[in-house]
């Protein structure tokens, strides 16, 4: 019995004096502070970029090809960047000019005619009102100069045609875009039918991802923020903003197409890249973050140690949103208070601590 008594005090001798030892031992320590920033909720795609607009350039009247030449005298071929309006290539005008020509001359007959049937008219007018001309004479010279009228417009719309068909033998660029494809050359003969080029829009560029349906409530348009980086230049992302959300899901993966803009004013990008796309989901701004590093968890409890007078006090926390390697915290902490980072497994409530690093 009485050596169960000593017993016992020795256990409790050496676990003061082991406690006494621990309350004088100092725990060297990284610290930092929380930070107010803006952080956001991630997700990550791959996305295809693809050309928003693709044309098949087809001339509207036949003929044979005279030029595949920009005004400026380079050949309009694969590569080549083109203006809305820009020349792209040109067919023989001869023909055209002809019937423009004859057009014109015709329109003038007509115009000679409509003012001999306004002016006889105009005459028997004042004829029929002295009773001098008849009513059946009166009656010819009105639908005689309303089919002069009629005459004359009829020419006017064929003048207008050719002209017009004179017009589309200079082919031009349809929007601001590359020449994907040249296929026909000088020389050839082009129908209505017939594709001279395949001409792309560039910029912008659409960059689209399919994402799961989850992610619907966070996205909106105009807003959501996507960092997008090239496989072709990996490091060097681009800042841009979800454009479109499609209207349905797929019915087999249950993904919805997200489209955002690209801008290539230079064609750095081309159609067909993969991009990866980091989405900014339920994005907070000018919240209370802290280094992702030093948080605790025991058991249900969230806690980070902050030192006080050169003390490590465990303190609880309720946090929030993570990205990368920071988290937010919605309670427990202030802005001022100096939190451990480094070496906070080692340490226990209340154990001095230096300082060695922040």
């Amino acid at each position: 019995m009485k050596k169960t008594a000593v017993s016992i005090l020795c256990t409790a001798i050496a676990a003061v004096a082991f406690a006494a030892a621990d309350e004088a031992r100092t725990y060297a320590v990284r610290t930092a502070r929380p930070e107010f920033r803006t952080i956001a909720q991630t997700l990550v795609k791959t996305g295809s970029l693809i050309a928003p607009t693709e044309v098949l350039l087809c001339p509207r009247v036949s003929g044979r090809l005279t030029s595949t030449e920009l005004a400026s005298g380079a050949i309009a071929e694969e590569g080549v960047r083109v203006r809305a309006g820009d020349m792209v290539a040109r067919i023989d005008d001869r023909e055209f000019r002809i019937a423009r020509d004859s057009a014109s001359a015709a329109v003038a007959a007509a115009r000679a005619s409509a003012d001999e049937a306004n002016a006889e008219f105009e005459r028997t007018s004042r004829l029929r009102e002295s009773n001098v001309a008849s009513e059946q004479d009166f009656d010819s010279a009105r639908f005689a100069r309303d089919r002069a009228a009629a005459a004359l417009a009829e020419a006017e719309a064929a003048l207008a045609r050719a002209e017009l068909d004179l017009e589309e033998t200079t082919i031009r660029a349809p929007f601001d875009g590359v020449i994907a494809e040249r296929r026909l050359h000088r020389g050839a003969m082009a129908s209505t039918s017939s594709v001279i080029f395949r001409i792309v829009a560039t910029n912008p560029l659409h960059a689209i991802f399919e994402l799961p349906s989850t992610a619907l409530p966070h996205l909106k348009p105009g807003s959501t923020r996507v960092t997008m980086t090239a496989d072709a230049y990996p490091g060097e992302p681009v800042e841009a903003r979800v454009d479109m959300v499609y209207p349905a899901a797929d019915p087999v993966t249950r993904t919805v197409p997200v489209r955002a803009l690209i801008d290539n004013p230079g064609g750095r990008y081309i159609p067909g890249m993969f991009v990866k796309g980091e989405f900014a989901l339920d994005e907070r701004e000018n919240v209370l973050t802290i280094p992702f590093e030093a948080v605790l968890r025991i058991r249900d409890r969230q806690c980070v140690y902050r030192v006080v007078d050169g003390r490590a006090v465990l303190t609880d926390i309720v946090t929030g949103l993570r990205h990368d390697a920071v988290i937010e915290v919605q309670s427990g902490l202030s802005a001022d208070d100096e939190i451990v980072v480094g070496g906070l497994h080692r340490l226990t409530d209340g154990v001095q601590v230096n300082v060695v690093g922040r």
